[in-house]
């Protein structure tokens, strides 16, 4: 193995680490594309899930994403034995709202959804403002959450298919932080403006996620990771930018906002 490859293999173990049986359902939708040579459709996956998609896909399927409308974060893949228009089963579902002391939060509207029995991967892209709610989810929920869904955060919502609405580019930012090393409990640190002591903390809580799985011990990280910090935010590390005099390293972040 050259170095590239196994510097390659460990960026992969990192995001492929707690996904495991993801990736063993995602090889049997592979194999029932190319057995029955039909396409086959995922549900919504989260970058990391779409980033390991497209790395397992065997070369003669073609693999294509799409979130209900252009820049969706999250994205179904459809798996195809031959490079044909995919066809993707999605409902894009808006409702108007009059706020009830205060607006609704993304956490408002998934908590309700997941409340009714929903689960995540049901669902795609949720946008919320102070007097309406966007959201994309898979056309066989379209009913559910249009005749259960009555109430979120004691406003009263009724929603209705709309495919004229425009949602907005996720709002980021760029940040630099400064670090003595790539370790889990400095880059928490330093992203949480915390001591170590206190990033460690977080980490024993459960508090931290590493593409998208709880962190269980402390780990290094790798370019292109997604690092999940409750009540802090949501950050992908683009990576090591520069060194200070004092050979701390200078990373560069991208925040969701």
């Amino acid at each position: 193995m050259t170095l590239k490859t196994k510097a390659e293999s460990e960026i992969r173990s990192t995001y492929y680490r707690g996904h495991e049986l993801f990736i063993a359902r995602l090889q049997d939708q592979f194999d029932l594309a190319k057995q029955r040579q039909i396409p086959v459709l995922t549900s919504f996956l989260t970058p990391i899930e779409q980033r390991i998609v497209a790395q397992q896909a065997p070369k003669d399927l073609f693999v294509s994403f799409y979130g209900g409308y252009e820049n969706a974060v999250r994205k179904m893949a459809c798996i195809q034995p031959m490079d044909l228009e995919p066809n993707y089963d999605y409902v894009i579902l808006k409702s108007t709202y009059i706020p009830q002391k205060r607006a609704c939060t993304h956490k408002d509207v998934l908590g309700a959804l997941m409340h009714l029995g929903l689960q995540r991967n049901q669902l795609g892209d949720i946008f919320v403002d102070e007097n309406q709610i966007l959201l994309v989810c898979k056309e066989g929920m379209t009913d559910f959450i249009c005749q259960e869904c009555h109430k979120i955060a004691n406003a009263f919502v009724r929603f209705k298919e709309d495919y004229t609405v425009v949602f907005p580019t996720a709002s980021t930012e760029i940040i630099k932080v400064h670090v003595a090393s790539l370790r889990m409990d400095a880059i928490v640190a330093a992203l949480a403006h915390c001591s170590r002591s206190k990033a460690m903390d977080l980490l024993r809580s459960g508090f931290v996620k590493l593409n998208d799985v709880v962190l269980e011990e402390n780990d290094r990280l790798c370019n292109n990771d997604y690092v999940s910090i409750r009540k802090v935010g949501r950050f992908q590390f683009l990576g090591v930018e520069n060194h200070t005099r004092k050979d701390r390293l200078i990373l560069r972040f991208e925040k969701y906002v």
